[in-house]
């Protein structure tokens, strides 16, 4: 009896199948690391960096705050320039200022509504801003970071002459830099072959620095830097230069091996063949890197026509499906920005998409159906459910969408925020499975509840008392939460 008993113990039964698939020569040990995990495979590393919660890494660059260095939202207000020996400082009004008369309301509301700035002062700005940059050539400032603002600086109000000296002296400071970690030239609008010489120098001069690249909007919508714009202007007789740019634009991003943030648009990495993609595999293996993608409905996939120069070519799967074994630790962020339709957002994405956080960014309909919130969070859950730690959505009069379904679809979540309508009864329930532990890794919870006026009373109450009632359970779990009304 003792033999047959032997003879049918599990850990033999196991082994016998372990010996009928055949038996790994080397095994590497599922905790901390051995000497023999390094000697055998020198990439190991990459299958053992910790993830980090989608947390950004603490830097005084991208985090100051100091007081010399404004943050964006600051520096859309007012900015410094040095005219001559003195210090001219020029304020952007603000949308919401009352003039004493109602002429000078209509006046003020007009422009701006038309965003246009008089001729006299964007005389003196330009004049300020001509001065400054020179300024910084001769001296030959050293920065740490070169912000471009959109706001201030519109280069498409300068003539031909201002404009080539503007980025003439731009990349002349940008070639006297020698610890230049943070460039941010996001809504600039420049165009294809201004954009790349702008990416060329920054690889030439800057590469051993750079951490930290925006790109968003930096060139025109039909001004794709791996695209060339085929639609010519009919009857104008002008000669439109039109080189193609692509293997210097990724060339340029390929050098850029110290980079930690990359912002880029779907459509300057879709090519169709996921070559783009590939080619930037040096720059985005590095352990903790993040690259936040920008997707937007003028460059669906399969939907706009790549030859007016603006995208509409995609990323295959498999390619995808290679970046995630060969980046296992890339920290993908997807903006969806004001997609009409749900059936254009999954056109972007695959089922091998590394996809790491999420954002929904659907702003003001006036016109069409609603977007069906609740198909792309179960499209989401089912398919990065496992990998998935932020979750963000914005919209504004649109239907609600169930919040405790997401959050019971999504276990692993980290930070959940929404913003937009919601039910009453629905986050009673989303806050009471919160306080059953459901989401073990959840940190951080931020809603902005948007009310009809006529019930805003109500929610009031209900925001103050669901407040007091969870927030020693918030505390418990160490959860930043935060519930207020829009």
């Amino acid at each position: 009896m003792e033999d047959e008993d032997e003879d049918r113990c599990n850990c033999w039964t196991l082994l016998d199948d372990i010996y009928s698939f055949g038996i790994r020569k080397y095994r590497p040990s599922p905790g901390t690391l051995a000497f023999e995990d390094w000697r055998r495979n020198p990439f190991i590393w990459l299958q053992y960096v910790e993830s980090n919660k989608g947390l950004q890494i603490s830097d005084y660059v991208l985090r100051a705050n100091d007081t010399i260095y404004w943050a964006i939202p600051e520096v859309q207000r007012y900015v410094l320039g040095k005219l001559h020996c003195e210090e001219v400082l020029f304020t952007c009004q603000y949308p919401n200022l009352k003039m004493p008369t109602p002429l000078g309301n209509h006046t003020w509301r007009n422009h701006a509504a038309l965003k246009k700035s008089p001729a006299l002062y964007l005389k003196e700005f330009h004049r300020c801003l001509e001065s400054m940059l020179k300024k910084m050539e001769a001296e030959e400032t050293q920065i740490d970071r070169l912000i471009v603002n959109d706001q201030l600086i519109k280069i498409n109000l300068l003539d031909h002459y201002k404009r080539k000296t503007f980025f003439d002296v731009l990349l002349n400071i940008i070639s006297l830099q020698d610890s230049l970690q943070l460039v941010s030239i996001e809504n600039l609008l420049c165009l294809r072959l201004e954009g790349v010489r702008l990416i060329q120098q920054l690889a030439c001069f800057c590469a051993h620095s750079l951490k930290y690249l925006f790109l968003w909007n930096f060139v025109r919508s039909n001004e794709n830097p791996i695209l060339v714009n085929y639609s010519y202007i009919t009857g104008s007789g002008k000669y439109i230069p039109r080189p193609d740019t692509t293997q210097c634009f990724l060339r340029s991003l390929g050098e850029l091996r110290n980079l930690r943030v990359l912002a880029l648009e779907y459509s300057q990495i879709a090519d169709g063949t996921g070559a783009a993609l590939i080619f930037l595999l040096p720059v985005i293996k590095r352990p903790h890197f993040r690259l936040q993608i920008l997707c937007t409905e003028q460059h669906t996939p399969g939907r706009a026509d790549p030859s007016l120069g603006g995208g509409g070519n995609g990323i295959p799967d498999y390619v995808w499906r290679s970046v995630a074994i060969t980046c296992p630790d890339l920290f993908l962020a997807m903006v969806f920005h004001r997609m009409r339709d749900y059936d254009h957002v999954l056109r972007f994405l695959t089922a091998s998409v590394p996809l790491r956080e999420v954002h929904l960014l659907q702003g003001i309909r006036l016109d069409g159906q609603d977007f069906d919130t609740d198909s792309f969070v179960r499209h989401v859950a089912g398919h990065y459910a496992s990998i998935l730690v932020t979750l963000s959505i914005q919209q504004c009069r649109n239907t609600t969408f169930p919040l405790r379904r997401t959050l019971e679809r999504l276990p692993c979540l980290v930070r959940f925020h929404c913003v937009g309508p919601v039910e009453e009864k629905d986050l009673r329930e989303m806050l009471l499975l919160i306080a059953y532990g459901v989401c073990y890794n959840l940190q951080e919870v931020s809603m902005l509840l948007e009310v009809k006026h006529e019930t805003r009373d109500h929610w009031n109450r209900v925001v103050s008392q669901l407040n007091e009632e969870y927030k020693e359970i918030m505390k418990l779990f160490d959860i930043d939460f935060s519930l207020k009304v829009y």
